[in-house]
């Protein structure tokens, strides 16, 4: 079966929250902790297939960016849940 999990990471400047399928995870200070902790998560289910965070959005007239990565693997029926 087919699993896919959704990683955003939405940044103002001062903070970078981590949203994994629609679900706020956490806030990090940096963009480095934030990739890193959505790496975490996500070598919890695919063993080896870190996470390739792309710029998704920007507005200009506010630091706001959001960068998106997609994890999907082939379940094998006991995969941990994220």
């Amino acid at each position: 079966m087919r699993k896919t999990h959704n990683f955003l990471i939405e940044s103002d400047g001062a903070k970078h929250d981590l949203v994994l399928d629609g679900k706020s995870i956490a806030s990090f200070s940096t963009l480095e902790g934030a990739e890193a902790a959505a790496d975490d998560i996500a070598s919890r289910n695919a063993h080896g297939a870190p996470l390739k965070f792309e710029l998704d959005f920007a507005w200009t007239l506010s630091d706001l960016e959001i960068r998106a990565a997609t994890l999907e693997w082939e379940s094998g029926g006991n995969d941990e849940a994220v």
